[in-house]
């Protein structure tokens, strides 16, 4: 079984201090940027009883390309039954991690998916995917509850081998009922697999071995999962390359926990090209 490191950050995913920091994506090898408060604020106890108890539910969804005022007005109306002790602050921190990646990309529209929801085997390992030409950066915020789990780059095989872990494990998972990861799943077009979210045990066994010894991990890999409380600002691939050789450091390989309590998790990538830079321009006369 392979285990779980939850204290170390491996070669490649950096501890961030600042926002800045999220700039590092583009450094050759960084492929996640991990920023956590400085203190926990308390509304992240209560939204957690909230989310856990069901009395804060949402459907899963998918905004497939939102503005910032956009996002705030849907983040109201689905937090509009909230105590506002909680949806104030918890809309204050969505709409400015959405507003951090549009810094970060220079795009004007994300894609956001955002659900309340148990984990189940349903996401296994995976790479997010932007649309042609879209910049690469994105995030993802688990505000309780167990966190993403993640591998080190030096512990993949290969991206070959790790698509080849990827293409078995979703025809597994469509056998025995468990349905496919949207975020690995998802066509060029936004629109997101679907399935059965839960299955027996038995039909489930091929699929938990496949998740408890993955074949594309060097022997004796460790995973490792995200600390509470962190904001991951990570490295999507471009869809174009899902499932070709590409360099195991242009991607963040994750997957969501396979067990726990209800999560309220955000997640946000870029809709669109970023606009090209502008040039030096003409020459300026007297």
């Amino acid at each position: 079984m392979v285990a779980i490191d939850e204290e170390t950050f491996p070669s490649g995913v950096l501890r961030g201090d600042t926002t800045r920091d999220i700039a590092r994506l583009t450094d050759p090898g960084v492929t996640a940027v991990v920023l956590r408060p400085g203190q926990r604020p308390g509304w992240l106890d209560e939204l957690a009883a909230l989310v856990v108890e069901r009395r804060l539910v949402v459907a899963r969804t998918t905004l497939a390309a939102v503005s910032r005022e956009e996002f705030a007005d849907w983040a109201r109306t689905a937090l509009a039954g909230t105590d506002g002790a909680v949806a104030r602050p918890l809309l204050e921190d969505m709409t400015g991690i959405v507003e951090r990646v549009m810094a970060a990309t220079r795009v004007r529209r994300v894609m956001v998916r955002v659900f309340t929801e148990a984990p189940t085997r349903r996401c296994g390992f995976h790479v997010d995917t932007v649309p042609p030409q879209a910049p690469t950066t994105g995030a993802v915020r688990v505000y309780n509850g167990p966190t993403t789990e993640y591998v080190a780059c030096d512990d993949v095989v290969s991206m070959k081998a790790f698509y080849a872990y990827l293409s078995r494990r979703e025809r597994v998972a469509r056998e025995a009922g468990a349905g496919a990861c949207g975020a690995c799943a998802e066509a060029p077009d936004g629109t997101e697999a679907t399935g059965a979210e839960t299955a027996g045990a038995e039909a489930l066994g091929p699929l938990v071995a496949m998740d408890e010894a993955p074949s594309f991990l060097r022997p004796h890999a460790p995973v490792h999962r995200v600390p509470p409380d962190a904001t991951v600002y990570f490295r999507h691939v471009d869809v174009r390359r899902h499932w070709s050789p590409h360099p195991v450091t242009d991607a963040w390989i994750h997957r969501s926990p396979m067990a726990g309590p209800p999560r309220l998790v955000l997640n946000v990538s870029p809709a669109q090209r970023a606009p090209a830079r502008p040039g030096p321009g003409p020459a300026a006369h007297d």
